[in-house]
Formats: structure tokens, C-alpha cells, sequence
């Protein structure tokens, strides 16, 4: 297959041209050639397209081949340019080459001149792909260093031995040092002791170990202040298979100081929530201990009962306030477990016999912001204590059940029931003049929930109402169970607050 080659010919014979062609053509060149012997149409033949290949005869009345030699290296250093003259001396022909001839040869000799065309173009490719080559690696060396020099991370490479071969100039900012200060360097060159020692242990480490690493490391300057680093490591290998280590650090001593300042305040807020539930608990036990202490001074016994039903709900709050205490001043109570607690105090402090009264509980777990627990509780609390006091007279015996459940939506469900003498008929609780179900009424309206109950064989109440904690919105999906207290289908049907 042909090769297309661009030939501009300075020769002032034309025969001569025509035997130059056909030797290109022999060596299987397609050649697009110009012949030109003055200096005017040469120049104007540099200046169109340029050649691939020039190839001059040594001496021509009105230029010569070192003159054109001159005229072609001032235009385009890269074109080859091959001497081929009828005569010409090894001396001059040396001289021509240290001038920048490519080759030369004789007309006699023309059969070398494909295969001396040929690596003329071979050595013209091979130099323009080593330009090329430099080109871009200069160009990638400056993006390298503008780059690392205007990273606002310090960044390092070492060797085995820990000496600094490379550093960004970050080093000035982080450091506080100078490039010249660093590079070539030691960490024992550079730092004290202990500091020396630490980092040159990371730095074993990861090179031993072959896994990248991260450490907060504590660097005192100079100038007396001291940096917090967060420092990346990896090992790598450079071209020659030398094992060096490649360090990345980012000065977070504002970030370290923020987090302990966070920390701080965190600390002293769950302390003094702390402080707060336990206050709060204490006024209201005083509160229950004056109830108590009113309750048994008076000779009246329906205030008497009176004052002790206001104790159980202070009670109530109190244990609420007591559970927040123990939660690390946590703002959310485990209602679970605390309507386990409080059903059987309240069970306890009625003096229920167990043989008499079966408790059932379906209770799964569910955390309630603090400003829903202590509603919810209350109402708990007078669910149970309306059962407790109503639902079995004269020591009848049955079952008091509640159930505690949330959906994945985070709608909170909680049902009293009773399978003792159920409400009286016709009762509409939300007009009762007992206080305990207008307090009922009261929380349930606070916590935008609803109330459903039923006449019949037994008594049984279900409030529902969307929980407000943050967790809520992914709730794990409380598990039905067939021991669930449900409440009759009359239940369903009554009425809704």
C-alpha cells in the first residue's frame, strides 16, 4: 500500500526531479511533489502547505542548500530536510548535518533514497510523539502543582524511612513552616519527640500494613498553638516500585472545638433536664404526701376519697417525671413499660385480691414525647381506677386487660377493658358530671384523640391519637396478637369524642 508524502524538491534539473520521484514511487511513496530552484518560490512554497519531506540539491545558481537549510529552520524547525547533490564532499556533507540535514546522498546513489525518506518521516513521527509526550506531561505537572499548591488540605509524600519528598506549600498555613523548612525532612528533623514518635508509628502502620488509615492527630506549632488534624494515609508504589506513603490532612481544629463546645452544652441541657424531672418529681410526691396527710385529717369521707383520687394523679405524673429522671433527661417516656407500672400500683394501692382480679397485658412498645405522655398516663390512670372501683362489687371476680399498640402510620392505640358490670345504660360520658371522665374528655380533646366506648356486658374504652415523637414516622409495626383486648361490637358503635 502506498504511502502519501508531501516532496518539495529544490533542483534545478528537472530530469533529475523526475528520477527522484520515481525512485519515492519504487519504494511504494505516493508522493504530491513541487520543484522550485529560486529562493522566492520556496519561500512561498514553506509558507503554503508544508512539506513532509524537502529534498534539496546542494548548489543552484540562485540558492543553495544551505541557504535553504536556513530559510526552512527559521520557518519550521521539525520538517526534514535531505541533501541530494551530484558532488559533494564528506566534509561538507558533516557539516550540512551538524547544521541540521537530516541525511544526504548522491544522485548516483538514488536508490537509497526511499528507504533515507522513509526514516527521515520515521524520526520526524518518533520526534513530534516525544513532544508531544513532554507537552503533556508538563502540562499535567502544572495542573498537578497549581492544583496541590492551591489545596487548602496539607498534602505529603514519604519515604520507607519517613523523609518528606514531596509537600504542598499548605504546609506554611498548617504548619506553619516553610516549604524549604520541610521537604527532605524527618519527622524527628521536624517536631518533638512524642509527636515525632506518634506520627511515625502511623506511618509504619500503614506502610507494614498496606491499608489506608484515618487519625485525629494533635500537632503543636511553633508559635505555641496547637492543631487538630484529621490525617488520611495510603500506601503506593511510584514507576520504579518504590514503596512510598501518600498523607492528606485537613486542620478540624475549629470543628474539634465546636463538637466539645456542642458536647458541652448537650451535657449541661440533659443535666439540667435531669435536675428538672427530678424537682419536678420531688414537688409533686409533697403534693401527694399533703393529699394524703389532708385526706386522713378530714372526718369527711367523700372528700376523703375525693383527695385520694387527686393523690393517685399526682401519683401518676410523678412516676412519669420519675422514668424521665432515670432516662438520662430524655424528653420521651416507654409508655410500655410505664402502663405496666402504673396499672399494677394502681391494682396494689386498691388492696385488689389477685385471686378475685386477673390482670392481662398486650403491651408492645411505644415511646411517647413528654408532653403526650402525661396526658395519655392520666387518662390510663382513670380508666383504671374507674374499673377498679365500679366494674367489680362485692369482691365479683373477672379480668381487667389493657393493650398498648401503634400502627405504621404512628397512630397510637390504647384500650382499657373490663368483663365486670359494665356502664350504666344510656350513658353519655362526655356530658358525666364525674370529674374523672370529664378529665378523661379534657386529655383526650388535648391530645387530638378520640375516645370510643360501649354499653354492655362489661366496659371497655379505646383512645387513639397520632404520636408526635420524631421516631414515630418509622414505627416498627406493632405485631397483632389474638389475646388482644378488643372492645364488643356495641363498643365500636358507641359513641366518639
Amino acid at each position: 500500500m502506498s504511502v502519501n508524502v508531501r516532496v518539495l524538491i529544490l533542483e534545478d534539473s528537472p530530469q533529475d526531479a523526475e528520477l527522484m520521484v520515481h525512485e519515492l514511487r519504487r519504494s511504494n511513496f505516493a508522493p504530491d511533489w513541487q520543484r522550485v530552484d529560486t529562493e522566492p518560490d520556496y519561500l512561498a512554497a514553506l509558507r503554503g502547505s508544508l512539506p513532509d519531506v524537502i529534498l534539496a540539491d546542494y548548489r543552484l545558481p540562485q540558492l543553495d542548500a544551505t541557504r535553504a537549510l536556513e530559510l526552512t529552520r527559521e520557518i519550521d524547525w521539525s520538517v526534514p530536510f535531505i541533501v541530494v547533490s551530484g558532488a559533494i564532499g564528506e566534509d561538507i556533507a558533516v557539516a550540512m548535518m551538524r547544521k541540521g540535514a537530516t541525511d544526504y546522498l548522491l544522485k548516483d546513489r538514488l536508490a537509497r533514497l526511499g528507504p533515507a525518506v522513509r526514516h527521515a518521516l520515521f524520526e520526524k513521527a518518533l520526534r513530534e510523539e516525544t513532544r508531544n509526550a513532554e507537552r503533556a506531561l508538563l502540562t499535567s505537572e502544572i495542573r498537578f502543582h497549581s492544583f496541590m499548591h492551591h489545596s487548602p488540605a496539607l498534602a505529603y509524600i514519604k519515604d520507607q524511612d519517613g523523609r518528606l519528598l514531596y509537600m504542598n506549600n499548605t504546609c506554611e498555613q498548617t504548619w506553619g513552616r516553610t516549604l524549604a523548612e520541610c521537604e527532605g525532612k524527618l519527622d524527628h528533623e521536624l517536631w518533638p519527640p512524642e509527636v515525632a514518635a506518634s506520627l511515625r508509628g502511623h506511618d509504619s502502620s500503614v506502610l507494614t500494613g498496606g491499608d489506608a488509615s484515618r487519625t485525629l492527630e494533635e500537632i503543636p506549632l511553633k508559635n505555641g498553638r496547637t492543631v487538630q488534624l484529621l490525617s488520611f494515609r495510603f500506601p503506593f508504589s511510584d514507576a520504579a516500585g518504590q514503596r512510598l506513603l501518600g498523607g492528606v490532612s485537613v486542620d478540624v481544629s475549629e470543628q474539634v472545638r465546636i463538637e466539645k463546645a456542642l458536647a458541652s452544652a448537650v451535657a449541661s441541657k440533659e443535666a439540667l433536664l435531669k435536675e428538672l424531672h427530678h424537682r419536678v418529681k420531688n414537688n409533686l410526691q409533697v403534693i401527694s404526701s399533703l393529699l394524703t396527710m389532708q385526706s386522713e385529717s378530714t372526718k369527711d369521707t367523700g372528700l376523703a376519697q375525693a383527695l385520694l383520687e387527686s393523690q393517685k394523679r399526682v401519683q401518676c405524673m410523678a412516676l412519669i417525671h420519675e422514668r424521665l429522671n432515670r432516662d438520662d433527661g430524655r424528653d420521651s417516656v416507654d409508655f410500655q413499660e410505664f402502663a405496666d407500672a402504673l396499672t399494677r400500683d394502681l391494682v396494689y394501692s386498691f388492696g385488689a385480691d389477685p385471686a378475685e382480679l386477673r390482670l392481662r397485658f398486650d403491651l408492645n412498645p411505644v415511646t411517647l414525647p413528654v408532653t403526650q405522655a402525661i396526658p395519655c398516663g392520666l387518662i390510663l390512670n382513670e380508666l383504671v381506677t374507674n374499673a377498679l372501683k365500679y366494674a367489680f362489687p362485692q369482691h365479683r371476680t373477672g379480668e381487667l386487660a389493657v393493650a398498648l399498640s401503634q400502627d405504621e402510620n404512628g397512630m397510637v392505640r390504647l384500650i382499657v377493658s373490663d368483663d365486670g358490670v359494665g356502664l350504666p345504660p344510656g350513658l353519655d360520658w362526655t356530658q358525666s358530671q364525674s370529674l374523672g371522665l370529664r378529665i378523661i374528655d379534657i386529655l383526650t380533646r388535648q391530645l387530638d384523640g378520640t375516645m370510643r366506648l360501649g354499653i354492655g356486658p362489661g366496659a371497655g374504652f379505646s383512645l387513639a391519637f397520632r404520636n408526635q415523637a420524631p421516631e414515630s414516622a418509622q414505627p416498627a409495626p406493632a405485631k397483632p396478637s389474638a389475646s388482644e383486648p378488643s372492645l364488643p361490637s356495641s363498643h365500636r358503635l358507641g359513641q366518639t369524642a
